[in-house]
C-alpha cells in the first residue's frame, strides 16, 4: 500500500533511490536517440530529439536538487537499473536495443507511453512524500517541486506523443501502458517480501487534476508470499547458495533490500536423490539451481526437472565446458575437494584464532603480528568484518574508539596504510545500539544509545581520522562483503601486503572462505 511503501525507507533513502533512477533514465534517453529507426521521418525525429533534450535538461535539474539535498557530488550517485521500468518496457515491447539494431516507430510510441505512465506514478509518490513526510531530512517543498517536475514531464511526453503519432494511437498506447503498469505492480507483490509501491493504477484523469488523488490506497491489501528456490549441490552448497543470494541482491531496489525468495539448500546430493528433489520442487513451484559436477547426477537432475516441468538452471556446466576448451583438458567430474588439515588449512585456523584472541582491542603488544587493523566506534561493525576477513586468510586486530580515552601507542606504530577506520551515520549507529540494549534488556536512554551523544562521538572519530593517514570506509549502507572488498582494493593499490604475518591463505575451494 502507499503507507507501507512510504514507511519502508527513511527520506534520505527515498531521495538517494530517486537520484539513482534519474541517472538511469538519463542513460536510457541517450540510448533512445542513438537507436531511432531511419524509417521515422525527419519532422518526427526532430520532435523526438527536442523532447528528449527537454527531459534530459529536466533530469539534470532534478539530479542537482537531489545531490544538493544529500550534500554529495553527482558522481556519487550510481545509475541503478529499475525492475519497474525494465518490466514495463518489456511488457510494452519497447526494450532499448543494442546497436546496430534500431527502435521501431511502434517501439518509440510504446517507450513514450511507458515513460509518461512512470512519470505520472512518480508524481503520485512525491505528493505523498510531501504530505506525509518532508519534515526534517528533506523539506516538503522539495518533494512538491519534484512532483511538479514529474507531472511536467508527463504532460510534455504525452503532448509529443500526440504531435508525432496522433491522438487516437497515443490514447490507445497510454491505456495499454496503464493496464500493463498495474500488472507490473502486481508482479512486484507476487512472490516478494518487499513493499508494493502503490496499490492502484495511474489514472488518466490525474493529468488534469493535480489535487484529486487517492494516495492512501484504502482497501488495497494483499498477502505476500515468497517464491521458493532450491539450491542443489553434490558438495557443501555454500558457494552456490552465496551466488543465489548475490544474484537476488540485484533486485534489492524492488524489494526494499529484503530477500524475495525462500532458499532451500540440498547438500551432498547424489544421482539417487535428484528425482525426489525435483518432485518436491514441482509440489512447491520452486525454481531449481544446481551445481552438480558429477556428470551422472547432473544429467539425472536435468532429466528430472524436465519430467516434472520444473524451471531450472545448471550453474556449473556452461562454465566447466568453457574451461575445458580454454585449458585444453577434461574435467574430473568429482565433487569439491575435501578440506584437508594441511599447512594452508592450519594457517587459516591460525588467522581465525588470532582474530578471536585480539578482538575488541585486547593485547596491543601483539598488534604488530596483524595484517590488518580495523578501528571505529562501538557497534560500527568491526568484529564481524574482522572475522569475515580472517576466514579469508588474514590476521585482523580491531580496536574500539572511545572519545577522550587514550589510544594505545601501538596503533600509531602499526603500518598506517593498513589501518582502516570505519565511519557510520549517527542515526544508524543509534538504532544499532538501541537494539543492542533492548536485546540485553537494558534501558535505551543511556548516553551509549542517545543520538546527541552518538553524533558527538562520530564527529570526534572523524576529527581523529582527519589527523591521521588511515583509510576511512563508511559502513552505513554497505555489507561486510563490500567493506572487505574495499579494504582489499585499498591494500592492492598500496602494492599489496608484504610478507607480514606469513603467507596468506586463499582457499577458494574451502566453502567457509567463499
Amino acid at each position: 500500500t502507499p503507507a507501507s511503501w512510504l514507511a519502508s525507507l527513511d527520506e534520505e533513502s527515498h531521495l538517494r533511490r530517486y537520484g539513482q533512477t534519474l541517472r538511469y533514465l538519463q542513460n536510457c534517453y541517450e540510448r533512445v536517440l542513438k537507436v531511432l529507426s531511419p524509417s521515422i521521418n525527419e519532422r518526427r525525429q526532430q520532435l523526438l530529439h527536442k523532447l528528449f533534450d527537454r527531459l534530459n535538461s529536466l533530469l539534470d535539474g532534478l539530479s542537482h536538487q537531489v545531490t544538493e539535498l544529500l550534500g554529495e557530488p553527482q558522481e556519487h550517485l550510481d545509475s541503478v537499473p529499475k525492475f519497474y521500468y525494465s518490466e514495463l518496457r518489456n511488457r510494452m515491447e519497447c526494450m532499448l536495443p543494442e546497436a546496430p539494431n534500431t527502435l521501431t516507430e511502434k517501439g518509440v510510441l510504446n517507450f513514450l507511453g511507458a515513460e509518461a505512465t512512470a512519470c505520472l506514478r512518480a508524481a503520485e509518490r512525491f505528493r505523498l512524500l510531501a504530505r506525509e513526510r518532508g519534515q526534517m531530512e528533506v523539506p516538503s517543498e522539495a518533494w512538491t517541486r519534484m512532483g511538479q517536475d514529474a507531472r511536467k514531464a508527463t504532460l510534455d511526453t504525452v503532448a509529443t506523443m500526440v504531435a508525432v503519432f496522433g491522438e487516437e494511437r497515443s490514447e490507445a498506447c497510454l491505456r495499454a501502458c496503464i493496464q500493463q503498469e498495474q500488472a507490473v505492480c502486481s508482479e512486484l507483490l507476487d512472490g516478494s517480501k518487499g513493499k508494493m509501491r502503490f496499490g492502484g493504477a495511474a489514472s488518466l484523469s490525474d493529468l488534469g487534476d493535480e489535487e484529486d488523488d487517492d494516495d492512501e490506497g484504502d482497501g488495497d491489501t494483499c498477502s505476500v508470499v515468497t517464491k521458493p528456490i532450491f539450491v542443489v549441490s553434490d558438495c557443501t552448497g555454500e558457494s552456490a547458495e552465496q551466488t543465489v543470494r548475490c544474484s537476488l541482491g540485484q533486485f534489492g531496489h524492488c524489494f526494499d533490500r529484503s530477500c524475495p525468495a525462500d532458499i532451500t539448500t540440498f547438500r551432498f546430493t547424489t544421482a539417487l536423490m535428484v528425482e525426489k528433489i525435483a518432485q518436491q520442487a514441482q509440489d512447491r513451484g520452486a525454481f531449481v539451481l544446481f551445481t552438480l559436477v558429477d556428470p551422472i547426477a547432473n544429467l539425472k537432475m536435468t532429466e528430472a526437472c524436465n519430467e516434472f516441468s520444473v524451471e531450472y538452471h545448471d550453474l556449473w556446466s556452461p562454465l566447466l565446458e568453457k574451461l575445458e576448451g580454454y585449458l585444453d583438458t577434461t574435467r574430473q567430474g568429482v565433487p569439491g575437494r575435501k578440506q584437508l588439515a594441511d599447512e594452508e588449512y592450519m594457517q587459516l585456523i591460525e588467522c581465525i584464532e588470532y582474530t578471536r584472541t585480539l578482538d575488541d582491542g585486547v593485547l596491543p603488544r601483539r598488534w604488530k603480528e596483524a595484517d590488518i587493523m580495523i578501528i571505529g566506534p562501538s557497534r560500527s561493525g568491526k568484529t564481524p568484518l574482522a572475522f569475515f576477513m580472517a576466514q579469508r586468510g588474514f590476521k585482523v586486530a580491531n580496536y574500539p574508539l572511545v572519545p577522550d580515552e587514550e589510544i594505545p601507542k601501538e596503533l600509531f606504530d602499526f603500518p598506517q596504510g593498513r589501518v582502516f577506520a570505519l565511519d557510520i551515520d549517527a542515526k544508524k549507529l543509534s538504532n544499532i545500539r538501541s537494539n543492542r540494549m533492548q536485546t540485553l534488556r537494558m534501558g535505551t536512554k543511556t548516553a551509549y544509545a542517545t543520538l546527541g551523544k552518538i553524533r558527538d562521538e562520530v564527529e570526534w572519530c572523524k576529527n581523529l581520522y582527519r589527523r591521521n593517514s588511515w583509510t576511512v570506509i563508511n559502513t552505513t549502507d554497505t555489507g561486510i562483503e563490500e567493506t572487505s572488498a574495499r579494504i582489499l582494493q585499498a591494500i592492492d593499490e598500496q602494492g599489496g601486503l608484504q610478507s607480514h604475518g606469513g603467507p596468506h591463505v586463499r582457499i577458494m575451494d574451502n566453502p567457509s572462505a567463499i
